[in-house]
């Protein structure tokens, strides 16, 4: 069945978002009032905190344009797909000549998302510096407290949320499985620095054996992967090239985050 659409809309100021996705912009609006609410009985600086969080999602916003790309792709796609810019949400569409498009109603769903995750992660600070009685604390508790509580979370959400990546299904998911495991166990490169990797794209190509030897031609796969370090910051992309059964790496070579991760 077809994801339903919004037709009240004109077509340039929505693209990615649906009537589900109107559902729950209701469902997130409530939860922000009834947290604006709370915060408003809680201290007469509410305001600070409610505007506070509001810019703190516009810049997470703003940034997921730059940081969270996936470019145009072919994998589970022979024809081509658009890419997209944003997380959680997408914001604007890639098309395949590389030419981002922001729209603005996707724009304002995920700011909405990402204003609802500030303002409730503040209130789970509130109550948790509340149980510890914060004001009575030394200054080296209050440190510890911030690194633990609020810094600490949002420096290892790679570990718990996957970035956005082309949705491979088939033969080209088993490709992708397969180098990402190899870029964990053989090549070891998630660890210290790269908390997370995510599929950006993969390439089957024939390539001619050596007459002298053998005949024929022969698959190469080649799967490119995005490395994520800690607050989802793209570190490194990885271009790894999988023998013909598509199971075994044999090589794997470091490309750099802009531009097309074959050249």
């Amino acid at each position: 069945m077809d994801d339903l659409a919004l037709p009240v809309w004109p077509q340039d100021w929505v693209y990615f978002a649906d009537a589900r996705d109107g559902a729950l912009a209701l469902a997130a609006g409530l939860l922000l009032i009834l947290l604006i609410i709370w915060w408003r009985q809680q201290t007469r600086y509410w305001f600070r905190v409610v505007v506070g969080t509001l810019l703190a999602a516009l810049l997470l916003c703003l940034g997921s344009y730059y940081f969270f790309v996936v470019p145009p792709h072919y994998a589970s796609c022979p024809p081509g797909c658009t890419g997209w810019r944003g997380f959680p949400l997408p914001v604007a569409r890639i098309a395949l000549d590389g030419v981002s498009r922001v729209f603005p109603l996707d724009f304002l769903l995920n700011l909405l998302m990402l204003w609802l995750l500030w303002l409730g992660s503040s209130l789970v600070w509130r109550l948790a510096a509340t149980a510890i009685r914060w004001e009575n604390r030394t200054w080296r508790s209050k440190l510890l407290f911030t690194l633990l509580l609020v810094l600490l979370p949002w420096a290892m959400m790679p570990r718990i949320l996957n970035p956005p990546q082309p949705r491979a299904a088939g033969e080209d998911l088993r490709l992708a499985v397969n180098a990402r495991r190899s870029a964990e166990f053989t090549y070891r490169i998630t660890g210290i620095w790269v908390q997370r990797l995510a599929l950006e794209d993969i390439r089957r190509s024939a390539a001619t054996r050596d007459p002298d030897t053998l005949f024929g031609e022969t698959v190469v796969n080649e799967v490119c992967l995005r490395g994520y370090t800690y607050f989802y910051m793209p570190w490194r992309r990885y271009r790894i090239t999988l023998d013909p059964s598509g199971v075994t790496a044999l090589q794997l070579a470091e490309v750099p985050l802009d531009g097309s991760c074959w050249e």
